[in-house]
């Protein structure tokens, strides 16, 4: 059986992250709780359905962060005992900055390359101030550019996993364009940091898997990450092509999207908000596995990027 690797990576972002769950006025009252409950409970589910498989924490170490609550890195301080105790079963930290700036009585996407990178070497320093040194980065909202590129270099992240192979959507709420970009691993080209070229960045893109997934709103399936918090009937339909075709997986969840508290009223067309869908898509992800001929392993994503690494070799472009 041919291996497929998956790295199990969980964004840990406000509880209401996305317009559809609640309006824009609760996304600025912040809780946390899927850090503090959700995280925890994920682990249990996931130690149940394979114990000890490592998965990586996407933390928020951000500019938005320091000027909310005093320092970039102020959710690991808050709740360090909980990710040094993650950190010590195996699992990975990592980095998820969302880069904004401020816009009158709200936030927009920072895109100046000079901001960027002040912004991201401040978060960095800070995170690794608190004993917490992430080889892995996430950019908040999918946002991407060549600027980007070089401040990871400059940081020192070797592995990048924000690429939404196949999607656009540019316009007043979002700034994605990974269009072109392929969906496995490679060096991002200094001209276009959507494709591998040379000379490349130093930084691997990562991107995440993406597959059909059909919500009960859509009229066709639309192409969107693999997520376990998806209710595991809108992405069965696409399973069978995404592990019949991939080298390896990287799912992307929201712990909050897996708490039934923060469910909107009359339900959700696509989030389940229920911590057993996890495990019903996990088991459909290593059902189907088998029937391709696939032998469906865990890792985390920095040890996944260590194998592409290798495979590729230091100045290949593509896995």
């Amino acid at each position: 059986m041919r291996e497929l690797p998956a790295a199990l990576t969980f964004d840990l972002d406000p509880d209401i992250f996305d317009e559809s769950i609640s309006s824009s006025n609760a996304r600025t009252r912040l809780s946390w709780r899927g850090i503090s409950e959700g995280v925890p409970a994920i682990r249990d589910a996931l130690d149940a359905f394979a114990p000890g498989v490592a998965v990586t924490w996407f933390v928020r170490v951000d500019n938005q962060i320091a000027d909310i609550y005093g320092r970039p890195g102020y959710l690991l301080e808050q709740h360090r005992p909980l990710f040094e105790a993650l950190r010590a079963r195996g699992d990975e930290i990592a980095w998820h900055p969302h880069l904004y700036r401020r816009a009158g009585e709200g936030w927009e996407q920072e895109t100046d390359d000079a901001a960027l990178l002040t912004a991201m070497q401040a978060a960095i320093a800070d995170m690794r101030g608190l004993g917490f040194d992430p080889r892995c980065g996430r950019i908040g909202e999918a946002y991407g550019s060549t600027g980007l590129m070089a401040a990871f270099d400059a940081c020192g992240i070797p592995f990048d996993s924000t690429a939404m192979s196949g999607r656009k959507r540019v316009d007043g709420e979002r700034s994605i364009d990974w269009l072109s970009t392929p969906r496995t691993a490679y060096r991002p080209s200094k001209a276009d940091h959507r494709v591998p070229g040379h000379p490349a960045h130093d930084v691997m893109e990562i991107p995440m898997s993406m597959l059909k997934v059909k919500a009960d709103y859509d009229a066709e399936p639309f192409l969107r990450y693999l997520d376990l918090s998806y209710r595991t009937e809108a992405v069965a339909g696409g399973m069978d092509a995404l592990v019949s075709e991939v080298p390896y997986l990287v799912a992307v969840t929201h712990p909050s999207a897996l708490m039934p508290d923060f469910a909107p009223k009359g339900g959700h067309g696509l989030l389940s908000f229920d911590l057993e869908n996890m495990t019903r898509t996990l088991r459909l992800l290593a059902e189907t596995a088998e029937a391709k001929g696939r032998d469906l392993t865990f890792t985390t994503l920095g040890a996944l990027g260590d194998r592409i690494a290798k495979e590729l070799g230091r100045d290949a472009d593509a896995a």
